[in-house]
């Protein structure tokens, strides 16, 4: 039998961000409690800024019955004269069951012992819920706690009443009420504007009626909606268009019960500021959503407010409070703006060095010469007519950091450094790189525009990299401080997205000379890890086999792992092996390299040896093969696809294994030629 269950757990105001990071882990570790006592059931999980709440429908009113086997000590151990001594008698009483005088065994480890099978009852799951919610909010992770009064247990937010419904039973919650100190009422509140007392609700059905008459809208969906909806209407009504940004909306919809949109303005003289200082002031600083006109950045804003009030007169007022406290913030970047643009923005390296990077590896001025050297490399290599505007770049790249708006607007780093140096006319194209020195910062975020933009990234994620390491601040497990599986992601996207044949062995070795010394293979895999996802998210046919398959053909061949060979090898052979006819072809290649396994490859294929004719023509047509200049890897396969015949041919026509030693190393070495040809694109084994 099954009856519906709501817990609401209403609490202090929670913090949008980790409430929303932990949000879709919720339904996991409920399971993961529920399945410990035999229970599943689908579960609904809602929250308010105040409120998180777990709904099912169909929760069990009873555990399921169950069997329970047990293993007891040998027979030869619990046994004596045809009796349970106390040994085996002890294994029955520790289970609560009666010594039996005929007594079961089992097989366990090729050795009989005592064995019972207990019958497990249902029981009531009323009297679980109290451990059940009190396990879950102890597995939440919030990354930050708080202690409050003299509670026993750390959470987000001080816990005020756990209101528990199932069906018309009362469930004890002692074990909730000892950590939290808490209520344990079946009573809610409503939205704080309506007032703070409580309001009994006796049941499920009563519970919604009551938030709703109480204007607390419970789905986060239902609010979602209604903000859209709202927003909608106010870009109807005025002429505009507002910039809806999914982490904003969905940060609103959590710090809001009923929300409701409204329409602001500020003085149009601000929007001589560069556009991203507004926007950034307005979502970081005050979650308003710009809003734009004809292409441009318009002087208002949309401000959602968490009050549900039905006088105009009163949304007015709030619309007034807001232009206020914007207008502030504003005249503050204006401020610092004008002062910036007053200080010279040259390269210079006394400023920088007041500002420590990372314990060990010196200041920001340190990195900055660093970059230098790595950004020389990269010019030489890619693009020697961008060195002098990389060089330039890299001096200016820092700079912004000193100014008083990235003091004030983190966030702007590296965008503010663009429009200081457009401001001191230097070319566009460095101003641009500046700007974009960042990118990619985010896994879908765009690539920089440019080439000189992808080089000033480069040098300034590989130093990050290759510095770090260095020094052992390696990332481990889900722990990454530095960011560097970030910057690493960003470093091979960028080759990718610019075809730059960098070497994550070869290449890293030679930059890394001017660190402390370090294990660059460290650094390789580390990449090499991350290529994996990439291509796995980027590249249809991609599977892990085929990735292991190209990477063990480049250790076995001693290749080069140069990102966008690995790439195109691995795109070539996932289309290739996506043929209905490759089976048959990686089986004869696999047979291939056991042969050949431990053969030396030093030994030239002599066809004045060749006894038989289907050595001739797979010689033939691996000499073909070898002189045909192939313009891709999935040519190359096909063409390697064409000697599956004469491979077929080959062994059933001749014994490798020749008891002549020079026939049969003369046949190993034209099997190996060609097996090297394969591990060119891939190893076979691996597939």
């Amino acid at each position: 039998m099954n009856q519906a269950l709501l817990v609401e757990i209403l609490l202090e105001e929670l913090p949008a961000k980790p409430l929303l990071q932990e949000l879709s882990q919720m339904p996991n570790k409920w399971q993961a409690l529920l399945s410990a006592h035999g229970l599943s059931t689908p579960t609904e999980f809602s929250y308010t800024p105040t409120r998180l709440v777990l709904h099912a429908k169909d929760f069990p009113t009873h555990t399921p019955a169950s069997q329970q086997e047990h293993f007891g000590p040998p027979l030869a151990v619990g046994v004596t004269n045809n009796a349970l001594n106390p040994i085996g008698r002890k294994f029955y009483e520790k289970l609560n069951l009666e010594v039996p005088s005929v007594w079961q065994t089992a097989t366990k480890n090729n050795k009989e012992v005592l064995y019972a099978c207990v019958q497990i009852e249902p029981k009531p799951t009323a009297p679980l819920l109290d451990g059940l919610i009190l396990d879950f909010l102890q597995a939440l992770n919030f990354n930050k706690s708080m202690a409050w009064g003299e509670v026993k247990t750390r959470f987000i937010r001080p816990i005020h009443n756990i209101c528990v419904l199932f069906g018309g039973a009362e469930v004890p919650l002692c074990l909730c009420e000892e950590n939290f100190s808490c209520t344990t009422k079946q009573a809610t509140k409503w939205h704080f504007s309506k007032g703070f007392g409580w309001h009994e609700t006796s049941s499920i059905d009563a519970y919604f009626d009551t938030l709703k008459k109480g204007k607390v809208l419970l789905d986060p969906k239902a609010r979602e909606a209604k903000i859209l909806k709202e927003i909608h209407a106010l870009e109807q009504e005025h002429g505009f268009k507002v910039q809806v940004d999914g982490d904003l909306l969905a940060e609103v919809v959590a710090i809001t019960s009923y929300p409701t949109a409204l329409y602001g303005k500020f003085d149009p003289a601000f929007l001589t500021l560069p556009p991203e200082i507004i926007t950034t002031s307005m979502q970081e600083h005050q979650r308003y959503f710009s809003i734009f006109k004809d292409g441009a950045l318009h002087a208002g804003f949309v401000v959602v407010s968490n009050t549900p009030l039905e006088n105009l007169a009163d949304f007015k007022d709030i619309v007034a409070g807001n232009e206020k406290v914007l207008k502030a913030r504003l005249s503050d970047a204006m401020f610092f703006y004008e002062n910036d643009l007053k200080a010279p923005f040259v390269p210079a390296t006394n400023a920088l060095v007041q500002i420590a990077f990372v314990q060990g590896l010196g200041t920001l001025a340190d990195k900055v010469q660093r970059e230098q050297v790595i950004g020389q490399t990269l010019a030489q290599k890619y693009a020697p007519h961008l060195q002098a505007d990389l060089e330039q770049a890299i001096g200016l790249s820092k700079l912004d950091l000193l100014s008083e708006v990235v003091y004030e607007f983190p966030e702007l780093q590296g965008i503010m450094g663009a429009y200081y140096a457009k401001a001191k006319d230097y070319k566009e194209s460095v101003c641009t790189a500046l700007k974009e020195q960042y990118l990619p910062n985010s896994e879908n975020a765009p690539l920089p525009s440019s080439l000189l933009g992808a080089l000033l990234s480069l040098s300034h994620k590989l130093d990050s990299l290759l510095a770090l390491f260095s020094v052992g601040k390696i990332p481990t497990g889900s722990k990454d401080p530095f960011a560097l599986r970030r910057a690493c992601n960003a470093l091979l996207r960028i080759c990718l997205h610019f075809d730059l044949p960098f070497d994550l062995q070869k290449d890293m070795q030679e930059l890394a000379k001017n660190y402390q010394g370090f294990d660059t293979a460290l650094l390789k895999d580390f990449a090499l890890e991350r290529l994996s996802h990439i291509l796995e998210s980027s590249l249809q046919g991609y599977t892990p086999n085929v990735y292991r398959s190209v990477l063990a053909g480049i250790a076995q061949s001693k290749g080069v792992y140069e990102v966008c060979q690995i790439a195109k090898k691995v795109q070539a052979l996932g289309a290739f092996l996506e043929s209905t006819q490759t089976r048959d072809f990686v089986a004869v290649f696999k047979r291939v390299a056991n042969i050949t396994q431990d053969h030396q490859d030093n030994i030239a294929t002599d066809p004045k040896l060749f006894t038989h004719e289907s050595e001739h023509a797979l010689y033939n047509a691996y000499t073909t093969l070898q002189a045909t200049p192939f313009t891709s890897y999935l040519e190359q396969l096909h063409a390697l696809f064409a000697l599956k015949e004469p491979l077929e041919v080959f062994f059933e026509g001749v014994l490798v294994n020749d008891p002549n030693m020079a026939v049969q190393n003369n046949r190993k070495s034209l099997l190996v030629a060609i097996y090297r040809a394969f591990l060119s694109v891939a190893e076979a084994k691996e597939l």
